[in-house]
C-alpha cells in the first residue's frame, strides 16, 4: 500500500494538486455543470500535508484491475523514472474515464477492464466526501457535445471549490460591406449584413476568441476547426489570410476549393499554441476569405444568401485536445443584391419594343456597367470572368428589360437604339439605396430598398419615347397646304396693291 500511495503522490505532484486541509467538502460553484467523483482510495489524514493513515481501496475500485489498466506505461509499486512516465500514468489514468455522458462513464468503469464500479455525483453546493484520494471529472454535455472538460483531479483530504475550469472559446463570423458604416452596427465596413454586385468580390471574416483563463495553460496542443456552410448563392474564391493573435498563420488545412457554392467547408489549425505558447491571456483566431454572389443568389428582401460558420475546439488538456472537440452554437451573416426594374413605353404609355439601352456608373455616360441576358434569370445580370457586355433591348409585348444583382448606388440608363419614328429619350439616373439590418433574434436579416428615377421614388422605371414631328410628303395633303396657304398671301398682295394704286390718284 506505501507503494500504491507514492505512485499516486507522484501524479498529484504532476498535476499540482496539493494537499492543504483536513476535512474533504467539495463545493461546486458552477450551475449546469455536472461532475464525478471516483473514490481511489480511502483512509484519514491526521495533519495537513501528512500521509493517509489507513489507506484502503475506495469503494467499488477492483485493485487487481486498477492495477492493471496502468501498468502500461508506469512501474506500479515504484516511483517514475522521469516526468515524462508521469505524465503518461496521468493520461493512462484520464483513459479509463470516457469522454461521453455521465451514464456511460459510469458503464464503462463498471466493466472488467475499468477501475470502478461507483461514482459519486457531485451537484452545485457543498458535497461532503470521505477522506481519500478522488479521481473528479466534469462530464457536463452541451450542444450535442462535451463544450469543455476540466483536467484530471486527484483530491486528498482538503477543502476545494469547484468553479468553471472550463474556459470556452466564441466565434463570430463579419461580411465586408464598403458602403456601410457604423450607424448600421457596422466597424470599418465589417458587420453582419451587406449588400453586393452579381459576381462582385467580397470578403468575410471568421473571429475565434478564447477569454483569458489559465486553464488554457492546461493544454499542450489547442486544436480549432472552423465549419463554414454557404448557401447556393454564395461561390467561394479564396483563403486571403489566416492568423493567431496577428501571427500569420501558414500550418492549416482548408477543404474549400475556388468555385465552391452551396457547400459546408473547414479550416483546421491543428495547434494554436505553436503561434502563441501562453494561451492563458486568451487569444483571437482570425480567418479572412474572398467569395462573391453567383447567378442563385436571391433578389430583394429575401435572406436567403447567408453564411453560417460555428467553432470545434480542444475541450479536454488531458487528451491532447484530439480525440474530443466542443462545438459553439452557429453564427450567421447575410448578403443583399437587388434589382433594377425598367419599362419602355410610347407617348400613349403603350409598350415600345426593340429599344436599346446600356448602363453607366457616371453621368457622362463613359464608364459602362456591362450586362448579359440570361434565359434562366429572364433578366439582365452583370457579367463574369470573360464574358462581354450586351445592349439591353426592350421585350416586345411588354417593353421590359429588367436587371438583377445590382449594389447600391447611382446608375445611368442610356438610350443606344431609339425606335424608328421616336426621339431619343434623355438620360435617365436611377438611385438605388438600402438600410440592412440584422434581427435582434439573430435568426433573419432584412434590408429596406429605395430607387428613384430622376429624383422621384419609383419601383419600376417607366421610359418614354414619343413620336417625332411629321414632315410633309410629295403628293400628299402637306403641299395641299401649302398650296391654299400661298394662294391666300396671293390675293392678299394684291388687294394691297389695289388700295394703294387708288391711294396715290386721290392725291
Amino acid at each position: 500500500m506505501k507503494k500504491i500511495l507514492a505512485l499516486t503522490l507522484a501524479l498529484m505532484m504532476v498535476l499540482t494538486m496539493a494537499t492543504t486541509a483536513f476535512a474533504a467538502t467539495v463545493t461546486v460553484e458552477q450551475s449546469g455543470h455536472t461532475y464525478v467523483a471516483y473514490q481511489i482510495l480511502t483512509g484519514s489524514q491526521g495533519v495537513s500535508e501528512g500521509p493517509l493513515g489507513d489507506a484502503a481501496w475506495g469503494d467499488g475500485i477492483n485493485p487487481d484491475n486498477f492495477l492493471t489498466a496502468l501498468k502500461a506505461d508506469a512501474t506500479v509499486g515504484g516511483t517514475f523514472a522521469s516526468v515524462t512516465d508521469a505524465m503518461s500514468f496521468a493520461k493512462a489514468l484520464e483513459e479509463l474515464t470516457d469522454n461521453s455522458v455521465e451514464a456511460k462513464i459510469v458503464a464503462e468503469i463498471a466493466d472488467a477492464n475499468k477501475i470502478a464500479d461507483k461514482a459519486i455525483t457531485l451537484i452545485k453546493g457543498e458535497n461532503d466526501l470521505k477522506d481519500g484520494y478522488y479521481l473528479i471529472v466534469d462530464v457536463t454535455e452541451t450542444n450535442g457535445v462535451f463544450d469543455s472538460k476540466n483536467a484530471v483531479l486527484l483530491q486528498v483530504t482538503r477543502d476545494i471549490t469547484i468553479a468553471d475550469k472550463s474556459a470556452k472559446p466564441t466565434v463570430d463570423k463579419q461580411v465586408h460591406d464598403e458602403e456601410a458604416d457604423a450607424e448600421y452596427g457596422h466597424n470599418n465596413g465589417w458587420g453582419e449584413t451587406a449588400d453586393h454586385a452579381m459576381n462582385e468580390s467580397f470578403q468575410f471574416k471568421l473571429i475565434a476568441t478564447l477569454p483569458a483563463d489559465p486553464d488554457f495553460a492546461a493544454y499542450e496542443t489547442y486544436k480549432v476547426v472552423f465549419n463554414d456552410t454557404m448557401s447556393t448563392g454564395v461561390t467561394f474564391e479564396s483563403i486571403e489570410s489566416v492568423k493567431v493573435n496577428g501571427t500569420d498563420v501558414t500550418d492549416y488545412t482548408c477543404t474549400a476549393k475556388a468555385g465552391d457554392a452551396g457547400t459546408s467547408w473547414t479550416l483546421t489549425i491543428a495547434d494554436i499554441k505553436e503561434y502563441d505558447k501562453n494561451l492563458a491571456d486568451g487569444a483571437v483566431i482570425e480567418v479572412i476569405y474572398s467569395a462573391h454572389l453567383n447567378e442563385n443568389a436571391a433578389v430583394g428582401n429575401i435572406d436567403t444568401n447567408k453564411n453560417t460558420v460555428y467553432l470545434q475546439y480542444s475541450n479536454n488538456p488531458n487528451i491532447g485536445g484530439e480525440e474530443e472537440l466542443g462545438k459553439t452554437t452557429e453564427d450567421t451573416v447575410w448578403v443583399f443584391t437587388y434589382e433594377m426594374k425598367n419599362t419602355k413605353v410610347d407617348g400613349d404609355n403603350k409598350a415600345l419594343a426593340d429599344a436599346g439601352f446600356k448602363l453607366y456608373s457616371d453621368e457622362a455616360c463613359v464608364t459602362e456597367v456591362p450586362v448579359i441576358y440570361d434565359t434562366t434569370l429572364q433578366a439582365y445580370r452583370l457579367t463574369k470572368g470573360t464574358e462581354a457586355g450586351v445592349e439591353m433591348k426592350s421585350a416586345k409585348e411588354s417593353g421590359v428589360f429588367n436587371i438583377v444583382g445590382l449594389d447600391v448606388g447611382t446608375y445611368y440608363l442610356k438610350e443606344t437604339t431609339t425606335p424608328a419614328g421616336y426621339n431619343t429619350c434623355a438620360v435617365v439616373k436611377v438611385e438605388i439605396t438600402a438600410v440592412h439590418v440584422e434581427a435582434e433574434s439573430k435568426s433573419t436579416a432584412t434590408t429596406e430598398i429605395v430607387m428613384k428615377q430622376d429624383g422621384a421614388k419609383t419601383s419600376i422605371n417607366t421610359i418614354v419615347n414619343k413620336a417625332g414631328a411629321v414632315l410633309p410628303e410629295t403628293g400628299g395633303m402637306g403641299t395641299t397646304i401649302f398650296y391654299a396657304v400661298g394662294g391666300v398671301l396671293v390675293v392678299a398682295a394684291v388687294v394691297l396693291l389695289v388700295a394703294r394704286k387708288r391711294a396715290s390718284s386721290a392725291k
